[in-house]
């Protein structure tokens, strides 16, 4: 696996309303290239034992939870959904229905 995508960077920026918090991640195309080789070999982890459905970077969970999504108790059909309606289905790992 390449290096793990974990950095985020919180920026401030102006406009004409006021000042307003940012937060940016770095996600390099061999993230995203990684997990289009893992849908394709099927989605299980190494050991076989385990289906990984998606790899999401933080920014993007951060997202989700401010638009009422927590990720860590949310049925992952919600998660499939949210990610397929945002135009995100890259960070799934595998194309199996749950």
């Amino acid at each position: 696996m390449n290096k793990p995508v974990i950095d985020t960077v919180m920026g401030v920026k102006q406009d004409a309303d006021g000042l307003y918090r940012t937060n940016t991640q770095h996600i390099p195309d061999s993230f995203i290239k990684e997990l289009q080789e893992q849908k394709t070999a099927g989605g299980y982890t190494q050991s076989g034992e385990m289906l990984k459905m998606a790899s999401i970077p933080v920014v993007i969970v951060e997202q989700m939870m401010r638009e009422g999504i927590d990720v860590y108790k949310a049925p992952i059909k919600d998660i499939i959904k949210w990610l397929k309606l945002n135009d995100m289905e890259h960070f799934l790992t595998t194309s199996k229905r749950i």
